[in-house]
């Protein structure tokens, strides 16, 4: 066949991963179970997926190992499935906390009623069209014992249907947090939030990266106007790391941008640095008592990235020498 008829071929399957191929899910090779030495959460997982784990909060599995970053801006990337665990320790009501924990606009998701280990849950399921096919998944919401656990299964192009089987055994395998009224390890229980780790790695975002604290996680997020972005943090949800990736195709004078924004951020005169080597300017101001914040504008690749670093005021101590540090290692690629 002539090239030329060849290369209209792979336009037409435009949701191939490349001419003639779609994508594959990873076999599952054999099951483990990961139980919690600190909250006793269990859950099941295939046996040959990456994996790892923050201690009394978190289990994370993923299919193919180095695509986490898909999962947090759902671009391009490897058609991986990923499936996380999370414990919550909150008294906040289950609605509240579903409303504020969703990533995509509200009409995204399917809620319907289910149930988790035993107890009363609700499922929000989502799905749409990604570079490589049909991005699909779901989140299980369950309350109880002042803990909330969610359980996520997602998986890109197309391949959700594959891991039906695994997903049903994966829920039933489920065992939520386990309070005790008495228990010889009471001294490992966490004392309050827990600080950021002095181990730091370096995660990737759409044109950028940064280093951050190894027990932070990272969530998708996409403020009004945004192209994308990315949120950074701990057990304190008062001290967090936050880009935003904003068109300036249509201006990018950034002394211009400053000014325009100005009022939105403290209303003070910006400082001139540099982030990632390229010129910035840099807002401080007090969005709120006992709130500090720090906001850096830059435009790169007609791209304006906004980044906010904000703490709680009696934390600054232990958080602030934190994010100075992840800021000095931003670098845009």
């Amino acid at each position: 066949m002539h090239r030329y008829a060849v290369a209209w071929l792979c336009l037409v399957g435009a949701l191939m991963v490349s001419c003639g191929k779609k994508a594959e899910p990873v076999p599952i090779q054999g099951w483990q179970r990961y139980t919690d030495p600190i909250r006793n959460f269990s859950i099941e997982y295939p046996a040959n997926w990456t994996h790892r784990a923050v201690a009394g909060e978190q289990f994370y599995a993923i299919s193919i190992a180095g695509a986490e970053q898909r999962f947090v801006e759902y671009g391009e990337g490897p058609s991986a499935a990923k499936l996380e665990m999370r414990v919550i320790k909150t008294s906040a009501p289950l609605e509240q906390f579903i409303k504020e924990d969703k990533v995509f606009a509200d009409d995204a998701y399917r809620q319907e009623k289910t149930t988790l280990a035993g107890v009363a849950a609700t499922k929000l399921s989502y799905k749409f069209e990604a570079p490589d096919g049909m991005f699909e998944g779901f989140k299980v919401y369950a309350a109880k014992d002042s803990f909330i656990t969610t359980v996520e299964f997602a998986a890109f192009g197309s391949t959700f249907d594959y891991y039906k089987p695994a997903v049903e055994r994966i829920l039933g395998s489920v065992v939520l947090p386990q309070v005790q009224a008495v228990s010889p390890r009471v001294d490992t229980l966490p004392k309050g939030p827990e600080p950021p780790s002095s181990n730091f790695v370096r995660t990737r975002g759409n044109g950028y990266s940064l280093e951050i604290p190894d027990n932070f996680r990272v969530k998708g997020i996409k403020a009004q106007g945004a192209v994308g972005g990315s949120e950074y943090l701990g057990s304190r949800l008062d001290c967090t790391i936050r880009v935003d990736i904003l068109d300036a195709s249509a201006q990018t004078n950034l002394e211009k941008i400053a000014n325009d924004n100005r009022a939105s951020f403290g209303g003070g005169a910006p400082q001139k640095v540099k982030l990632g080597g390229v010129d910035a300017v840099l807002f401080s101001y007090s969005p709120q008592k006992g709130i500090e914040r720090r906001v850096y504008l830059a435009v790169k690749d007609k791209k304006l990235y906004r980044i906010f670093l904000t703490w709680n005021k009696q934390e600054e101590g232990t958080y602030k020498p934190a994010f100075e540090r992840a800021i000095a290692s931003f670098k845009f690629e």
